[in-house]
């Protein structure tokens, strides 16, 4: 690690002495300027263009430009920027003139390209509209409900690559366990995420990368008005990037702890001179080991999308991404049996023997239409085709023999889904008097169908016919093997499964009026809701929502409002139900809060108070040897608030804080001892943070330092005599910016803490990560 960060420093100094040694520039006639955009913020890093001389330069951090040693000339200024309207001018300049273009002010590019998608952000840590929420682009501060948001700056500045890298800072939401299963204001996510609002499907074990991603968002509380059945605590939806007007070239590579090496791209631009057609190609590579014994990861992702924009009333785009991963399934640190000191095993032991695999590939297709009718009435219309092919290879821990040892089971699995979603939906502006109407009505589909193969085996000449054992292994003295997987018999019959796992279609209106300082969202959705197979259900239901919001200034709303959420526990290959047919998950939400924002709109806080109320929960079983059985619950009741605080203070100051405090209760139960109690994973506090400073004077110009948390208190799990400690874990950053060229270094867990974010039980609990570093450099035009 001294080594490492040895070089790491003589590679800055030397690349900071060459780069300024390079950037010294003749005396001679000068044109220069400074360029900004909204509320006086420094347009850093847009290009420089004289279009005659075919002289380019680049804006410094601060949007100062010269261009020097200039001839007399007559010639067009033309400034360019990401996000930004193209900006040109006419100039003339004599010989050994300085001209002095003053302060020039950039517009934002907004290309539209659904009514549920907007390009263009300003890089803040600060959001601050979407269209998740109410399926029309909206400010924030109008939606009567929480919405998190990780942006891209975020995501980057934090070195992560796929979707549980990133939520720790989101208030409410941590780790349920070590897949991609997260717990949102104490209740498990165990619905697909949303890509652009549309439903995917979710295999749980492997977390979606996010090179393609502009932005995470966390809708807080149920989300089932809009998009059929969902998560009571909230719903993640991930939105993609989109071409841009301008061409833009983005190369990261990365290097870290555990043979941690990454790739990133990003491409974007016109493909004709009329800009009409549009295109972006993102991709990402990543391969590393872990801490963990055993583990490995290979994972790649490309891509492409493509937009057409005929003119100001159609909008079409197509977005396409095809990933793989090939590793295997990490089912958390084994403890000893009926030793709950979680420190009775090293944090690296895993059951996984030599040759165990999951392989999956993941294809997500999406096709978006806008047509705008008239100045009055838009019509949206997006469909989603997302396939997914699993392959399971797995040894894992079938019961105990001795107190330090243990019999394995082996899994064989093959899971090939499709999932296609549609949505329809009408909007509709008008005013009657004094009132403002955003009328919306619309119709949506999912069906999600599978084809599933699962065997176990066995050797029944030495554990006996049926056992389901396959060999044994020493949690105290772990050695690892290739086991001989083709000499395994079927101890179970081989399922063969191929049906619909279920389908769903919903119709909705809403109506969001505004008078004055008053907006009223009122929403009402029929859902139809039918899973096939020997436990299918059958639901139909009508979901009502009722918000308000008052703005008491300009910059601070108040808001309130009542949610009713529905969530069939739908069929699964990755899923076994332990007392079938399981009853439908209803929820109720009452939630009141306030937004602002300070700053000159730069720097945002909210504030969250709520209660949701489950019924018919769904929970693991918690049987070790069948890690994929569930139960059901009775109810179950979360209380608390949450608050944020996210944007830029100073121009060079990006600030992302977060706390929230809940109470998550199992109030009934068909096990009386389970009554009263604290929900697994759900702890009482949550707070986040990531502040970043970069230096805009002086010699430590250009350097960028950052700092931040994650933490989490006490936790319950599935078992209750195994309770996870709290955690604080630091994390710290540096970068160097030169021009197009960065070079940044993250360290996290800086203090070097063991802990566990997650655990079931004590056979899968899951440690985090020691102290570790990534080291990335990368080139931008």
């Amino acid at each position: 690690m001294k080594t490492t960060l040895c070089l790491f420093q003589i590679l800055l100094l030397s690349l900071f002495i060459c780069i300024n040694a390079l950037s010294q520039s003749p005396a001679g006639s000068t044109l220069k300027g400074i360029v900004i955009i909204k509320e006086g913020k420094p347009a850093s890093y847009v290009t420089i263009e004289l279009k005659r001389q075919k002289l380019k330069s680049v804006a410094d951090k601060n949007g100062k430009f010269s261009l020097e040693k200039l001839p007399m000339l007559n010639d067009t200024l033309i400034i360019k920027g990401i996000g930004f309207t193209t900006y040109k001018q006419f100039i003339h300049i004599d010989t050994a003139q300085n001209l002095d273009m003053g302060i020039i002010h950039l517009e934002y590019s907004i290309v539209q390209l659904r009514e549920v998608e907007v390009k263009g952000f300003i890089p803040s840590y600060k959001n601050d509209s979407s269209f998740s929420p109410t399926k029309i682009q909206t400010a924030l501060g109008d939606v009567p409900q929480s919405v998190s948001t990780v942006t891209k700056e975020l995501i980057k500045d934090k070195n992560g690559m796929q979707l549980t890298d990133v939520l720790d800072d989101a208030a409410g939401v941590n780790h349920y366990s070590g897949y991609d299963e997260f717990t949102i204001r104490g209740f498990r996510a165990e619905n697909p995420h949303l890509i652009n609002g549309l439903r995917t499907y979710n295999a749980s074990l492997t977390s979606p990368m996010l090179v393609n991603i502009e932005r995470v968002e966390i809708i807080k509380g149920p989300t089932s008005v809009l998009y059929g059945n969902a998560d009571p605590g909230g719903t993640i939806n991930m939105v993609t990037k989109k071409p841009l007007t301008e061409n833009a070239l983005q190369v990261d590579l990365s290097k870290g702890s555990w043979n941690g090496n990454c790739f990133q791209g990003d491409v974007t631009g016109a493909v004709n001179k009329t800009k009409k057609i549009l295109y972006r190609f993102s991709t990402g590579y990543k391969n590393e080991e872990s801490f963990r014994n055993q583990f490995f990861a290979k994972s790649f992702q490309l891509a492409p999308s493509f937009s057409f924009i005929p003119n100001n009333k159609i909008q079409l785009n197509l977005d396409v991404s095809v990933s793989h991963i090939n590793t295997v399934v990490d089912r958390g640190q084994p403890g000893y049996k009926n030793d709950y000191t979680l420190r009775s095993t090293p944090i690296g032991l895993m059951v996984t023997q030599p040759g165990d695999y999951l392989k999956e590939n993941n294809i997500a297709s999406i096709i978006s239409f806008s047509y705008k009718l008239n100045n009055h009435l838009t019509f949206n219309s997006a469909y989603l085709n997302y396939i997914t092919n699993q392959s399971l290879s797995e040894h894992g821990i079938n019961d105990f023999i001795t107190d330090d040892s243990v019999y394995l089971y082996y899994t064989n699995r093959h899971v090939n889904t499709v999932t296609n979603t549609i949505t329809n939906y009408f909007t509709f502006r008008f005013n009657t008097g004094k009132f403002s109407h955003q009328l919306l009505a619309g119709y949506d589909f999912i069906k999600s169908n599978f084809d599933f193969t699962q065997w176990k085996g066995g050797l029944p000449d030495i554990f006996g016919e049926g056992s389901g054992i396959v060999g044994t292994f020493s949690l105290k003295n772990p050695q690892y093997s290739a086991r001989a997987v083709d000499d395994y018999e079927h101890s179970t019959k081989e399922e063969d499964f191929d049906a619909d796992a279920y389908y769903t279609q919903g119709i909705y209106i809403q109506e969001e009026l505004s008078l004055s300082k008053w907006k009223l969202l009122a929403s009402l959705r029929k859902e139809f809701y039918t899973s096939t197979g020997d436990d299918s259900i059958k639901q139909n239901v009508i979901l009502p929502r009722v918000g308000v919001v008052f703005s008491a200034s300009e910059n601070i709303h108040l808001y309130a409002t009542y949610n009713m959420g529905f969530d069939p526990f739908e069929t699964s290959p990755n899923v076994q139900i332990f007392n079938a047919p399981f009853k439908p998950i209803y929820s109720e939400m009452l939630e009141a809060g306030t937004k602002a924002n300070f700053l000159k709109n730069k720097f945002s806080v909210t504030f969250a108070l709520y209660q949701i109320t489950l019924k018919n929960v769904a929970v693991n079983a918690n049987d070790p040897g069948n890690p994929d059985l569930y139960t059901q619950r009775g109810q179950e009741q979360s209380s608390g608030f949450e608050t944020e605080a996210y944007g830029n203070i100073l121009p060079n100051l990006s600030v992302y804080l977060s706390y929230a405090y809940n109470v998550a209760k199992i109030l009934k139960s068909d096990k009386p001892e389970e009554k009263g109690n604290i929900k697994e994973n759900a702890p009482r506090n949550l707070s986040g943070s990531y502040i970043k400073y970069t230096f805009l004077n002086g010699f430590l110009k250009g350097f960028t330092i950052s700092a931040g948390h994650s933490q989490a208190g006490m936790r319950s799990t599935l078992d209750t005599n195994l309770k996870l400690p709290g955690y604080c874990i630091l994390n710290t950053g540096i970068q160097y910016t030169k021009r197009h060229f960065n070079i940044a270094m993250n360290i996290n867990n800086v203090a070097n803490k063991t802990y566990w974010s997650a655990a079931y039980n004590n056979i899968n609990k899951w440690p985090g990560a020691p102290r570790n570093y990534i080291i990335r450099v990368g080139y931008n035009f």
